[in-house]
């Protein structure tokens, strides 16, 4: 897990939200996931991602739920230098019960965290997505 204040913030969400790295509850870290993000939405350069799919980034295939956090970092001179995202990366083995979804819905066009949190929670694909107890959790912080 990762190491960043935000990182660790999440991370003490999370444990409020009784959810165990290696047997995470989809429903318990979205819990914890919606909080952070109410704290974190409409700071300056701040947006919300939720994405699901299988996908293949290590040589297996793993059915991702991964909602993140993505921080604009400028330059001394107060200009876009690059990305950084905080994952709350929940992956499985992909199982019929999640076979084929794949969705991504940024929060760029809602006026609140709640009002996007909303709109995920009315996905297909976040309902099917959200109901598995056997997720393995990673919290990270990266570049992108």
């Amino acid at each position: 897990m990762s190491s960043t204040p935000q990182a660790e913030r999440l991370i003490t969400l999370l444990r409020q939200n009784g959810v165990d790295h290696q047997l995470a509850s989809g429903l318990a870290t979205w819990s914890a996931f919606k909080d952070f993000g109410r704290e974190m939405f409409g700071s300056r350069g701040i947006s919300l991602l939720f994405q699901v799919g299988t996908y293949d980034f290590t040589g297996k295939p793993l059915f991702y739920f991964d909602p993140v956090c993505q921080f604009e970092i400028t330059d001394l001179d107060g200009e876009h230098d690059h990305f950084e995202q905080l994952h709350c990366e929940l992956t499985c083995a992909p199982v019929d019960a999640v076979s084929g979804i794949d969705a991504s819905l940024w929060s760029f066009d809602y006026p609140t965290a709640d009002a996007f949190f909303t709109a995920v929670e009315a996905l297909p694909a976040f309902q099917a997505a959200v109901q598995r107890l056997d997720y393995h959790l990673s919290v990270s912080h990266e570049a992108v």
